[in-house]
């Protein structure tokens, strides 16, 4: 039988150490699934200081550093960045599912708390309803293998350096640490400005905290053009849909590229299939989306 308690063990493998987290009974309970507009915020700022780490984001850094000059402060919070560990006074466990900026600064120290509500209102507050979408969607997902197949297949999808293995969850590349969360449980929080790694509180006061990449990522700084003729003609939201459709896309995966939620993607599915212009086919659990050769006809 599986003990109730908790316990972590580092051990040396193949990609370094490893952390070693039992989580049973009211800690695996209270798993739960949030985001942090603060701790995007600050590590979107670390991406700035190394972007090289966070080559996905390379468009956004050249984006962003054209309109960095007139934060005050800047230099301060990336000065507290330095070095593989972040100060976890800087990035609260978010309390809800998606808690308002304001809130989470309620929890950060002056005078940090005001270089990053600076950095987010400069920075991310011009994409944040992109990046929503892409970790609404990921959350989306992920609850639905929850209620489906259980946590378990919820630990095993999450990142390559996070595994589920005899009641443990297991995170890599992580120095040797011992937390309990028997009491507390532990909160899974997709992020687009984490990549590529998976991170984890390693004293939390409350809830544990495991930030992931979230699903999608890699659509978010796509260039989004879409022929301006056929803007005109069918709007640019239905236009985008079809240049997007060349391989099938799921509504989920079309809701995180357009930045839109899953049921206006479906009012545009539904009047582009109307027209033709869009097939839709059911794959096991998931349904699918292609434009049809009548539309590769409009396209061209």
């Amino acid at each position: 039988m599986l003990s109730l308690r908790p316990e972590w063990r580092a051990v040396r493998n193949g990609v370094g150490v490893a952390v070693w987290v039992r989580l049973a009974g009211v800690g695996l309970a209270k798993v739960r699934f949030a985001y942090s507009a603060v701790f995007e915020t600050v590590m979107a700022v670390d991406g700035l200081r190394t972007p090289g780490a966070h080559a996905v984001h390379l468009p956004w850094v050249r984006w962003a550093r054209e309109r960095v000059d007139g934060i005050t402060g800047l230099d301060t919070l990336l000065a507290r960045l330095e070095g593989p560990a972040k100060p976890a006074d800087l990035m609260p466990v978010p309390d809800v599912r998606m808690p308002d900026l304001e809130a989470e600064l309620r929890d950060v120290r002056q005078p940090e708390a005001d270089v990053i509500r600076r950095c987010h209102e400069v920075l991310i507050a011009p994409h944040w309803k992109r990046i929503t979408a892409v970790l609404e969607a990921d959350i989306a997902a992920r609850a639905a293998t929850l209620a489906d197949k259980g946590v378990e297949a919820v630990f095993h999808d999450l990142h390559p350096e996070v595994t589920w293995a005899d009641g443990e969850l297991v995170l890599h590349r992580k120095p040797e640490h011992r937390v309990d969360l028997a009491e507390h449980g532990l909160v899974l929080c997709p992020s687009v400005f984490c990549w590529p790694k998976a991170w984890i509180a390693i004293d939390p006061v409350g809830q544990g905290v495991l930030r992931y990449p979230a699903r999608g990522i890699g659509t978010l700084w796509e260039d989004r053009s879409t022929p301006d003729d056929l803007a005109a003609l069918i709007g640019r939201t239905r236009a985008h849909l079809l240049t997007l459709l060349e391989a099938p896309k799921s509504t989920a995966d079309l809701a995180v590229a357009l930045g839109v939620t899953a049921g206006a993607v479906s009012q545009h599915i539904g009047v582009l299939r109307a027209a033709r212009l869009v097939t839709t086919r059911r794959e096991g659990r998931h349904v699918l989306h292609m434009r049809t050769t009548r539309a590769d006809a409009l396209l061209s």
